[in-house]
């Protein structure tokens, strides 16, 4: 009778363990179990501060070049507007009248020189005119329109953007006959609108149909 007493006992003892670790075990459990998924929320609420992060400065990326291109569009336009302006120009161009080089008190040993170098100055110039050869194929005027659109103004607003934004900013500016007159300044490697504007004067210079006489 002991012996089955004593076989009890063991037996409840045993189980009082088992018990005991299983609510250990299940406790361990849930607290690693939190844990994971404690780890995972703060993780996962990084993810998305993160992303909410990225969108704002994509969106305000995309905002900043939306700004830019349309004071690109506001720019162009204004160019375009000027370049109308300077075609609706009547341009005119005159040639002054010989001036008086008659000098009546002068002394008389130089009037004597004077008397042996004594010209038609007048038609000196123009049989000078007449020997000068004048290109017709000039496009003199044609690259003044050009010109125009270029001010000390336009020229710094438009410098302030890269290599690459200049070259967009005169592609959308100039038509296709501007583009093809001019074309030999556009093909550069790294485009710059301040060499542009003085290697265009440098072109007018010699495309400038007008013979001065000093």
């Amino acid at each position: 009778m002991n012996e089955i007493i004593l076989a009890i006992i063991v037996v409840l003892i045993l189980l009082l363990i088992l018990a005991s670790l299983f609510l250990f075990t299940i406790k361990r459990v849930n607290i690693l179990v939190k844990k994971i998924f404690v780890d995972k929320l703060q993780e996962y609420d990084f993810l998305i501060e993160d992303k909410e992060k990225k969108v704002e400065e994509l969106n305000s990326n995309i905002e900043t070049k939306r700004t830019e291109q349309k004071e690109l569009d506001e720019l162009i336009e204004k160019l375009k507007q000027k370049q109308e302006e300077f075609k609706q120009e009547d341009v005119e161009v005159s040639m002054p009248s010989g001036a008086d080089f008659e000098d009546g008190n002068i002394l008389e040993g130089y009037k004597k020189i004077k008397e042996g170098f004594d010209f038609d100055y007048d038609q000196k110039i123009k049989d000078f005119l007449k020997s000068e050869i004048v290109e017709e194929n000039n496009h003199f005027d044609e690259l003044l329109a050009v010109r125009a659109y270029f001010t000390h103004k336009t020229i710094y607003k438009i410098s302030t953007y890269s290599s690459k934004e200049q070259k967009i900013i005169i592609d959308g500016l100039l038509n296709e006959e501007e583009k093809d007159l001019i074309k030999d300044l556009l093909n550069v490697t790294k485009f710059n609108i301040v060499k542009f504007a003085n290697r265009l004067d440098e072109k007018i210079k010699k495309e400038d149909p007008i013979i001065y006489i000093y």
